[in-house]
């Protein structure tokens, strides 16, 4: 089948945490690894001419329209910033369906969202039902998004939720954990800072693993309709004993762990045992 992935564009290294196309071009390089037709949205000729290496054809901005009336899969994998920006896609997609005329299959649309709109604690939750109380605020907002594709009649909609990437040049643990250790080593500084929670149990996943559930989601798109899958390891990993491994093989004395921006809990510290 023909499909479109929006934000595959690849990595930035010098941008943290997960850049624009860390989860997009892992998502079109599975596609095209199962045999499909993929377009790769992007806005930069060079990367375009990266994508076509990988048998992945760039298409510009410019060119939505008729590739949103022709893909039978659309995956929105951009780095929206609020719910407008995210809006303007799925109606632009919408719109272009409008305009395919009376046909019995529906196109699907994969969103991909994140585990951040889930809620924790007393007020936990999960895919099977809705999250009143987001782990971060900052992410309440794809709630609304969610609801949006996941009710539309015009299209098989799916969302998707990764919880924390790794691998390749996007790694959460990169940018959150390993390049503060290496910048406290070239400042010659003993100790580094890093987001720890409070148990330091953290769910991660690969983000070539992750890719592969959006292929399989988007080729059973009408069994899939009005779901929502998580993207996840099957157990989960534990940031503090990933830093005591860095603080080991730097040579470091120890780190200094604080909260995301949300967070209420003062800092802690870690000493090398």
């Amino acid at each position: 089948m023909k499909v479109l992935v929006l934000g595959a564009s690849g990595t930035i290294p010098s941008h943290p945490p997960l850049t624009p196309g860390f989860v997009g071009s892992a998502v079109a390089s599975a596609f095209t690894r199962a045999g499909h037709i993929v377009y790769g949205q992007t806005r930069s000729q060079a990367t375009g001419d990266s994508m076509a290496a990988q048998e992945i054809f760039p298409v510009m901005s410019v060119s939505y329209p008729l590739l949103l009336r022709a893909d039978a899969a659309v995956v929105d994998a951009l780095a929206s910033i609020g719910l407008k920006e995210a809006q303007l896609v799925f109606h632009a997609f919408l719109k272009a369906v409008k305009h395919r005329g009376s046909c019995p299959v529906l196109p699907t649309y994969v969103y991909c969202s994140g585990h951040y709109v889930m809620a924790a604690g007393l007020e936990w939750t999960d895919e099977r039902q809705p999250a009143l109380a987001p782990c971060n605020k900052g992410s309440a907002w794809r709630r609304d998004i969610e609801d949006e594709v996941l009710t539309s009649s015009l299209v098989n909609g799916v969302v998707i939720r990764p919880v924390c990437l790794y691998g390749k040049g996007g790694s959460y643990f990169g940018a959150y954990h390993f390049r503060p250790a290496l910048e406290a080593l070239k400042k010659g500084k003993k100790r580094f800072q890093s987001i720890v929670g409070e148990s330091g149990k953290i769910a991660t996943v690969h983000c070539d693993d992750a890719a592969e559930l959006f292929v399989a989601v988007a080729e059973r798109g009408p069994v899939c309709r009005g779901q929502v899958f998580v993207a996840s390891n099957r157990s989960t990993d534990n940031v503090r004993d990933i830093l005591d491994g860095v603080v080991r093989i730097t040579g470091l004395e120890g780190w200094d762990a604080r909260k995301p921006r949300d967070g209420t809990s003062s800092l802690k510290t870690s000493e090398r045992s």
